[in-house]
């Protein structure tokens, strides 16, 4: 290669590809999440629920359309076929879950218990291994893209300085978004466990006094903007009070001027 001719390459495009996708692996982290609810623990058991009919083992949801329509936590379930109806509702009781069939009907309806702790750690741990496998994904990113820093570099598409500079870029994002993937995945648990969360992952203490802080500074944030609301209300009352004391002030000077006009005139 020439040397004398050859101008490095300064607009180099491999950390805003890298971050875009990392910004896009937290993005589905997040609606990954949003899946995970605590009424649907119960909800995922009723369906799996297994009853031999006629010799053979079958899932509550084939021999029936389940739903919840209006409340996760009440199901209806219309059977298909109206003679299985009588088995199906004893057997369904006997599994713990308290049912009733109106006469006549093909609907039972189901009142779904309330999740056990065991269940909410169970979907806990499924937050954490998602939260995991999202931080691996952020790290292949990072990976990927470093190789061909390496490999742009080899054949001097970019220098080191400007590879240097992309790298940087990387590790930043990547510090950023893996805490955020973290910090999120900490708060979701603690939205499903409620008083039954505990710190089991190694950064969960560093984590909850971090999102206590920001917690902490939106509350502080909500109250200042409050306090200077009422303050400028306040102020505003002030002004419409003086302005009103001013009008009363100016009418009744007008109208001692007018009685001294009218005297005048009189004599």
């Amino acid at each position: 290669m020439n040397e004398a001719n050859y101008t490095p390459n300064t607009d180099e495009g491999y950390s805003p590809e890298a971050i875009a996708n990392m910004e896009n692996a937290l993005e589905e982290f997040v609606v990954s999440l949003l899946e995970i609810k605590p009424e649907h623990a119960n909800i995922s058991i009723f369906r799996g629920l297994k009853i031999t009919i006629n010799g053979r083992p079958r899932r509550i949801g084939d021999l029936g359309n389940v739903e919840s329509p209006d409340d996760p936590m009440r199901i209806e379930l219309m059977i298909y076929n109206k003679e299985q109806i009588e088995q199906i509702l004893e057997f369904i009781k006997n599994n713990g879950f308290p049912a009733k069939n109106e006469e006549g009907s093909q609907f039972i309806h189901i009142r779904v218990p309330k999740p056990s702790r065991m269940q909410l750690e169970e979907l806990g741990d499924e937050v954490i291994r998602r939260t995991n496998s999202a931080c691996t994904r952020l790290m292949k990113i990072k990976t990927n893209t470093g190789l061909r820093i390496r490999a742009a570099m080899e054949k001097e598409y970019i220098d080191q300085r400007i590879s240097g500079v992309a790298v940087k870029k990387i590790d930043n994002a990547l510090e950023r978004i893996t805490k955020e993937i973290k910090i999120i995945g900490v708060f979701k648990r603690k939205a499903i466990l409620g008083s039954f969360f505990k710190t089991v992952e190694r950064d969960d203490a560093e984590i909850i006094k971090a999102l206590n802080k920001r917690i902490k500074l939106e509350k502080d944030k909500v109250t200042k903007e409050q306090e200077l609301r009422i303050q400028a209300e306040a102020l505003e009352n002030q002004v419409l009070d003086a302005n009103k004391a001013i009008n009363q002030n100016t009418d009744g000077y007008k109208s001692q001027v007018d009685n001294i006009n009218n005297i005048s005139t009189s004599s």
